[in-house]
């Protein structure tokens, strides 16, 4: 985040918002933040919501701006719905006074002590209920006071919702439910998408302080020195959870200033960085230490600081996975049908092994497949196409998976990867992303089986066992724009100097090959952890296998969450606890000490199963009592103790 993003001059970009085009504004503030488009497909949709079809007065238009931004890509909600904590509603549902405070013309309950009744009066404009008679948002001859709802806190402390009076308007305002009754939360839809987004993004993407009420009897001058160091960003009082939050705005940093007594804090601070959120603790004169700060809880993977590719032969890496057997050519590419390299906007063009599958990727990130040689001749029309990137097509790659499938791999501009299998449809997630662009794919059967290598532009090569799932990290070197993998498990680089044949040792690539295999031979489904089926733990354990860090210590902390529980009825821990000792028992994992931890936990779970399962395993980890680290050897410790027979036990 080199660029500093003043938020002092908030009001004015909203002002000039007006303008342009209605999501600008709102898809800036995010990326500002942190937020980056995942790739894929959205994993929220309208129909998704809650109460769809009860109380819908079908009569109604949805206004444009909730349609559109249901549709849009920018819509990060729909990517990333866990950010909000939210429920929506599609279509919007025509609001109940459940507690019986509305003034509607008449009371339902004269009608019917049945739902339906209920229900055909919430449809009635005169019956139904709404606002009182005298409100301040709308005439007193309009008689349609209806509110229809289509977002609820997640709790349903407060709903959302427009008037349906003004249903018919592109993009009305936004009205908010309270215990002093609804009142008005932002002038249009998209200004109140725009408060959310700044209402939860920067809780998750940036450095956080927060302030309560007894915080400022030591520092009684805070709100004097907000108002007179930091402008309003233009926006209404954010009413959730009776905050009456007015949001401030200076360079990197937000501050919102809840004015209700009862709110759980009267100041909170985000900072875009560190820097900026202890600038702004300084200015307001607010006592902090590090424990008050709360860090980003989404950190992106950084970027690889690797020179340009360039090896020579005999060269090879660290832990023997390749080495450079010569300098020269690679093979010769299979060439396209030339109609193929007709194609408007054509980018990317790959074929399989045999040149019987095809496809094309364009500019506007569709993919265009052919299933057959004929197809191919036969040019465009005879493709199957799908869009299925939000950026231009960078690479592709075409495999023959057995004697009966086919798969497509393509890569973007913004780095993300999908995975097309051609007798089903695209995988809805991206298969891999990156924070740079996608520039080389190749794939390929290999004796182990069909594999897949990408290149990005920041230097690294992540090459895939495709049967397994099983991935090796390889940070080559940048200025890579070709891969070529042959059967024999040379993978040809081509970078600034020309192609590099790397011979792959396919055992020391993918040492966990054969366990992501036999995990694969468990039927996880039929088996629960903390949070259900528990068709989530193969996956996460094979992420423990990972050369990367952070992949490796974010896996075995959501195993935590899974597999340690003094739940009664769990039964996934018990056949995942061989995959982790094996995992444990490789000196090259890079979560030992906390995966050490999670096996001695299994064990302290009040299961005698899960106790009787890591006894099993004691032999083949009881010489990390003598390992150098001493978290590790404390947490062996910790495993003996669990394991020890508790009463009644064998």
């Amino acid at each position: 985040m080199a660029e500093i993003i003043d938020y002092g001059q908030f009001a004015e970009r909203l002002r000039h918002q007006q303008q342009r085009p209605r999501w600008d504004l709102l898809d800036a503030v995010q990326r500002e933040w942190g937020y980056e488009d995942p790739g894929g497909e959205p994993v929220a949709s309208r129909r998704d919501g809650e109460n769809a079809g009860y109380g819908v007065d079908g009569s109604l238009p949805a206004p444009a701006a909730l349609a559109e931004w249901w549709d849009s890509p920018v819509n990060s909600f729909a990517f990333r719905p866990r950010l909000y904590w939210t429920h929506t509603q599609w279509p919007p549902s025509i609001w109940v006074d459940e507690y019986g405070g509305s003034d509607a013309d008449e009371n339902l309950c004269e009608d019917s002590d049945g739902g339906d009744a209920e229900d055909d009066a919430n449809l009635d404009p005169a019956r139904a209920d709404g606002l009182p008679k005298n409100n301040p948002l709308l005439p007193p001859d309009v008689v349609d006071r209806r509110i229809c709802v289509f977002m609820s806190e997640y709790h349903y402390c407060n709903q959302w919702g427009y008037l349906a009076a003004e249903a018919s308007r592109p993009d009305p305002r936004v009205l908010v439910s309270t215990s002093d009754g609804w009142q008005l939360q932002s002038r249009s839809l998209s200004e109140f998408f725009l408060q959310l987004a700044l209402q939860r993004l920067p809780g998750t993407y940036g450095w956080t302080v927060q302030v309560r009420h007894a915080d400022l009897e030591e520092a009684p001058a805070a709100l004097d020195r907000l108002t007179a160091s930091y402008r309003e960003l233009g926006l209404l009082p954010w009413q959730e959870l009776d905050c009456d939050a007015l949001m401030y705005g200076g360079p990197d940093v937000l501050i919102s200033h809840s004015r209700a007594p009862g709110s759980d804090f009267v100041l909170v601070i985000h900072g875009r960085t560190r820097e900026a959120l202890l600038q702004a603790v300084e200015t307001l004169g607010i006592a902090c230490t590090d424990k008050d700060i709360k860090p980003p809880s989404e950190i992106p993977e950084p970027l690889e600081d690797l020179d340009p590719f360039a090896f020579t032969e005999g060269d090879t890496d660290d832990r023997g996975r390749w080495q450079v057997e010569s300098t020269g050519s690679a093979p010769a590419a299979v060439t396209a049908p030339a109609v193929l390299r007709a194609v408007p906007d054509r980018t990317a063009t790959a074929l399989d092994e045999e040149a019987t599958l095809a496809a094309v990727g364009d500019s506007e990130g569709h993919v265009h497949l052919y299933e057959s040689a004929a197809e191919a001749a036969a040019g465009p029309s005879a493709a199957v196409s799908r869009s299925l990137h939000r950026a231009p097509v960078t690479a592709l790659a075409c495999v023959r998976l057995n004697d009966v499938h086919r798969a497509v791999v393509s890569g973007d501009a913004h780095g993300v990867l999908r995975y097309w299998r051609t007798d089903c449809a695209p995988r809805p997630l991206p298969f891999d992303r990156r924070r740079t662009a996608v520039t080389a794919l190749t794939a390929v059967g290999l004796a182990t089986g069909p594999a897949m290598a990408c290149a990005w532009a920041d230097g690294l090569v992540r090459i895939w066992d495709l049967r397994s799932g099983a991935v090796a990290r390889l940070p080559l070197g940048t200025g890579i724009t070709d891969l070529t993998l042959e059967n024999d498990g040379t993978l040809h680089v081509t970078g600034p100097s020309g192609p590099v044949p790397l011979r792959l040792d396919t055992q020391r690539l993918w040492p966990h090959r054969e366990l992501m295999l036999r995990l694969k031979e468990v039927d996880w489904g039929a088996l629960w952890c903390a949070r259900g089926p528990a068709h989530a733990v193969p996956g996460l354990i094979g992420k423990v296998a990972s050369d990367h860090q952070k992949t490796a210590m974010d896996a075995v902390h959501d195993l935590y969450r899974l597999l340690v529980s003094k739940s009664p009825g769990l039964t996934a821990a018990v056949p995942a606890v061989p995959f982790l000792t094996e995992l444990m028992t490789d000196p090259d994992n890079q979560a030992r000490p906390t995966l050490l931890l999670l096996i001695a936990d299994i064990a302290d779970c009040d299961c005698e199963e899960n106790r009787a399962a890591v006894r099993a395993v004691l032999p083949a980890l009881r010489h990390l009592h003598d390992d150098p680290l001493p978290s590790i050897r404390w947490a062996a410790a910790e495993m003996e103790k669990h394991c020890a027979p508790r009463p009644g036990e064998q």
